[in-house]
């Protein structure tokens, strides 16, 4: 049975009082701690919520999900059962199931983010050589995933851990793997884009694509790093997050322009 509610997510500090949700989704191989050091750069109107994925975590018994839109179709039928304001922030392959998502929303006529905000993954896809093949053996796979310096590469080496999270991981880069991009008229959201300068999975220039998918889009902005460029940067990144949230919910007028 699919989980709902509460169990898709982790708020490290509820807030009942907060005028906004923000749902972090994570990266491939990655899980709702992930998020957990943002938690001091988060002001007090919002309530961020680390979205827990199957296979994993307190869900570790839930079978990973391995296909883009079956994945973004449950995360779409979760959401809209939630109620009040909410905004959508994604890392990598979080940020691919956001924008699903949010695309299979808009088709529902659901409610829609307040503003949907993009790590690390441009919209056209990523192609597959510069991913882990899910199909390789262990060493092979594990190599490459380490050259990406992502979560839990550095546990790889242990026998007894990479047997728990080999599994997730190869189930998360089939799913990567099969996501089709779609020529569709922009999102009416506003949509937030990030990138780390020296990100050989996504390109800084592959980022600009992002401008023909949103109303308005706030980026590219960069910075230094690699794809996981956001362990570096968690403080500026989440204020770059927070002032953009702000300014879509008329708290900040900002000043800020869109792309394009």
């Amino acid at each position: 049975m699919m989980a709902r509610g509460p169990l898709w997510y982790q708020a490290f500090e509820a807030r009942p009082d907060a005028r906004v949700r923000l749902y972090c989704l994570p990266c491939a191989g990655g899980g709702a701690s992930t998020y957990r050091p943002w938690m001091p750069f988060v002001p007090d109107w919002v309530e961020l919520r680390a979205v827990r994925l199957p296979g994993r975590q307190a869900r570790h018994r839930e079978p990973a999900f391995e296909d883009c839109e079956t994945a973004a179709q449950a995360v779409a039928e979760w959401l809209s059962a939630e109620e009040g304001p909410y905004a959508l922030f994604g890392h990598s392959m979080g940020a691919m199931l956001a924008y699903r998502a949010t695309r299979i929303l808009q088709a529902e006529g659901a409610a829609l983010p307040a503003l949907l905000a993009a790590a690390s993954w441009p919209v056209h896809g990523v192609p597959h050589v510069t991913m882990p093949d899910p199909d390789d053996d262990d060493a092979a796979f594990c190599a490459k995933a380490a050259g990406l310096a992502g979560p839990a590469t550095d546990l790889l080496d242990d026998p007894d851990v990479r047997a728990l999270v080999l599994p997730v991981m190869r189930a998360d880069f089939r799913l990567c793997r099969s996501y089709v991009y779609r020529e569709e008229a922009p999102l009416p959201v506003p949509v937030s884009v990030f990138g780390g300068d020296d990100d050989p999975v996504t390109p800084a220039e592959t980022l600009s694509d992002w401008k023909e998918h949103g109303e308005p889009v706030f980026g590219p902005r960069l910075f230094r790093g690699g794809h996981f460029f956001l362990q570096e940067h968690v403080g500026d990144l989440t204020a770059a997050v927070m002032t953009d949230l702000a300014d879509v919910l008329g708290r900040n007028t900002g000043g800020r322009r869109a792309v394009g």
